[in-house]
């Protein structure tokens, strides 16, 4: 049985996977994604947030509260968060400084 679960290694990882996610949620390139912008300007509403943390969730292997996605608004920020509290990488917090 395969399993969604690994270990991703860097905030530039998690950042990589959520661009993707809502990529083909939006149906666009992920080159199109702006990382930098508000997640409810992505048209990403509370049920699709539901989702992206649902799966966060199966991929990251943690418990993950569905407001951490109000709470940090942007792509890049939501990365930097969860490589700051899930991932041991703190070289790789300073994505938030992008």
């Amino acid at each position: 049985m395969t399993t969604e679960h690994t270990q991703p290694r860097s905030a530039k990882t998690v950042l990589d996977w959520l661009v993707n996610r809502i990529a083909t949620r939006l149906d666009v390139p992920a080159e199109q994604v702006p990382v930098d912008a508000y997640i409810d300007e992505l048209d990403i509403d509370s049920a699709d947030a539901l989702v992206l943390v649902t799966a966060l969730q199966q991929w990251l292997g943690r418990d993950l509260d569905v407001t951490e996605v109000w709470r940090h608004p942007t792509l890049l920020e939501l990365s930097a968060y969860l490589a700051r509290e899930y991932l041991d990488a703190p070289e790789e917090r300073s994505l938030r400084r992008l």
